[in-house]
């Protein structure tokens, strides 16, 4: 097991110095449970090499198998136990690397699979580490081995249609600009709509619309809020705009929606 000797540099309630440092890795025969409400001072990366076991991330449970793993930035609540006799983990932790972390829109956890090349970059990197007394030589490395892993992860199935997309879904109750959308995929306004209407043959804005307005119709018939709160959850300040657009959209008023499709 590698663990960093430079205390100094494992500070987590301040900026990273370097641009990533390696702070643990190694493996466990026999992974005893963990429970870390309040999450783990590192980012960390974790995967099941024997058995299985429960994992919990943020309050999303599942149950992991040899060549299955999780990542979650470091202060996010997680737990695991084993499930059965026999459970074996491979880990890493780190600091910083949150300028890779940014350019791929890494959420604050997600599960993977693992792959040779994972496993291969790890030994190389474990090795290094070991190595080397050099606290820049291993930052260098560390910051290789998440560009390379995250890169095989994100960088082949996450288009940026599907990253704004994905923004417009969570954000759709603010009052969001072009601008804010494009910062997600480091496009300008311009680019941004010239990139959109070509790739999904409408405009960003025309989708942030008929997100909102799905979401609308969904509260309109499930909940118990009043039309103007509706609005209002659905980023329209003015009940009068919400209305209009509403109307626009379906033909008829939220309140006209409402008593339709009333259970």
């Amino acid at each position: 097991m590698f663990a960093e000797i430079r205390k100094d540099y494992l500070n987590s309630s301040r900026p990273c110095p370097l641009a990533l440092v390696i702070c643990n890795i190694g493996a466990s025969e026999n992974q005893t449970a963990m429970n870390r409400p309040e999450g783990f001072r590192f980012h960390h990366v974790l995967w099941v090499t024997k058995g299985e076991g429960v994992f919990e991330v943020n309050g999303q449970k599942k149950l992991l198998g040899p060549g299955e793993g999780f990542f979650c930035r470091k202060d996010v609540p997680h737990a695991y136990e084993r499930l059965g006799e026999q459970f074996s983990t491979r880990w890493l932790t780190f600091l910083g690397g949150e300028g890779a972390l940014d350019y791929y829109h890494i959420p604050e956890k997600f599960f993977f699979s693992v792959t040779p090349a994972l496993i291969a970059s790890t030994d190389a990197l474990d090795k290094l580490c070991q190595s080397s007394g050099s606290i820049l030589s291993r930052s260098a490395a560390g910051y290789s081995w998440l560009i390379d892993w995250l890169d095989s992860v994100f960088a082949p199935s996450v288009s940026p249609a599907a990253i704004i997309r994905q923004y417009l879904e969570i954000h759709f109750a603010e009052p969001l600009t072009l601008d804010q959308i494009g910062d997600q995929v480091r496009m300008d306004r311009y680019t941004l709509c010239r990139y959109y209407r070509q790739d999904q043959g409408i405009t960003v804005m025309e989708q942030l619309k008929r997100i909102r307005i799905a979401k609308a119709k969904q509260f309109l018939r499930y909940a118990s809020c009043s039309i103007e709160e509706v609005g209002v959850l659905c980023g329209y300040m003015s009940p009068s705009y919400f209305g209009k657009i509403f109307r626009e959209e379906t033909g008829q008023t939220p309140r006209e929606y409402r008593e339709k499709h009333i259970l």
